[in-house]
């Protein structure tokens, strides 16, 4: 008897959405995430020190490789790039290498900076109940970012 195949039978537009919600959810937090632990902190040790070096070493692997158009969101520019992936270096690993975090678990057409993302947290956290909410994380990003108020509360 032939080994039991993971089969989606499907029976309206919602239960097949759902069942690809959970596998992607099921991707990201078993597979995805983990991967990307080691390359964060690599990423976020070589960036504190000053020795991170903006590039994405060609991979020398006997792997098919094929080719990623991207489309990076990063504070001050939008940039596009094509990845060459395998297998045995995923787009997510070497995106998250180079300080973004990709949009989807296998394919990314997207990718935002890490310094985008500190920013949005920084903003939800702000948000709500307090309507002064962008100019509170403006100020503290520009502040972390070296910049200084002339005023005490300019905001």
């Amino acid at each position: 008897m032939a080994p039991e195949a993971n089969v989606c039978v499907v029976q309206d537009k919602l239960s097949c959405h759902a069942w690809q919600k959970h596998a992607q959810a099921r991707r990201w937090g078993g597979d995805v995430l983990p991967s990307l632990i080691h390359p964060f902190m690599r990423f976020q040790r070589e960036q504190n020190t000053g020795a991170w070096v903006d590039s994405i070493e060609p991979c020398m692997c006997s792997q098919h490789h094929h080719i990623l158009k991207i489309i990076c969101v990063h504070m001050e520019y939008l940039e596009d790039i094509d990845l060459v992936v395998c297998s045995h270096r995923p787009a997510a690993i070497q995106l998250v290498s180079q300080g973004l975090f990709p949009c989807s678990p296998l394919a990314p057409t997207l990718a935002v900076s890490m310094d985008m993302l500190e920013f949005v947290s920084d903003l939800f956290v702000n948000m709500a109940p307090n309507e002064r909410a962008w100019a509170a994380t403006l100020t503290k990003y520009l502040k972390a970012c070296g910049h200084e108020f002339a005023t005490g509360d300019s905001l």
